[in-house]
């Protein structure tokens, strides 16, 4: 048996170190996209204000043009819409613009990513596929390894035959309990 516990402290040391990066990018999307009913985990909202020289409130074919003109965008645009008399919407990727057309008063508001988090967000949901699944299925792997490398490395009362063992059935416990009652809930 010392050397079956030899061999599973080996591979969860090893394992254990591989497995730090992945882990702290597993759990700190995971909670972020757990909340994901309070906040967008992967985008940030903004709202910035500006200022062009108003084209006056004519006819959308002919202020249309100037107002992009004049907001120099570097992205394209979707669509235009006129909000009102006095009012242009500009539709763009990642929001929208509204151009007072009389006073020149521009309101931009849209989503930027969210450094890391998204890229975390971006590899926790698998949004890249067939590379990421690989990578992914390997990760699971390693933790399953990791998992029952684990049970052995422990012995007497502080291990699988004590404290150890009753931690790990509430561990087990613990989500069939909860399946089983949001099932009924």
């Amino acid at each position: 048996m010392n050397g079956f516990r030899k061999v599973c402290r080996w591979l969860h040391r090893e394992l254990g170190f591989f497995a730090v990066g992945l882990t702290l990018v597993y759990a700190i999307s995971g909670i972020a996209v757990n909340h994901v009913h309070h906040w967008d985990p992967s985008h940030a909202a903004y709202v910035a204000d500006s200022r062009i020289e108003p084209t006056g409130d004519g006819e959308t074919e002919t202020v249309a043009p100037l107002v992009l003109e004049r907001l120099a965008l570097r992205e394209p645009v979707k669509e235009t819409w006129r909000a009102g008399r006095d009012v242009l919407q500009v539709f763009v990727q990642d929001g929208t613009i509204e151009v007072n057309l009389v006073t020149g008063e521009v309101v931009r508001r849209g989503n930027v990513k969210r450094p890391l988090l998204y890229d975390f967000n971006f590899m926790h949901l698998n949004k890249g596929k067939a590379p990421w699944t690989g990578i992914a299925d390997a990760y699971a792997a390693v933790l399953i390894v990791l998992a029952v490398t684990g049970i052995f490395l422990v012995k007497g009362r502080k291990g699988l035959v004590g404290r150890g063992g009753v931690l790990m059935l509430l561990g087990i416990v613990l989500p069939v309990v909860y399946a089983v009652l949001a099932r009924r809930g």
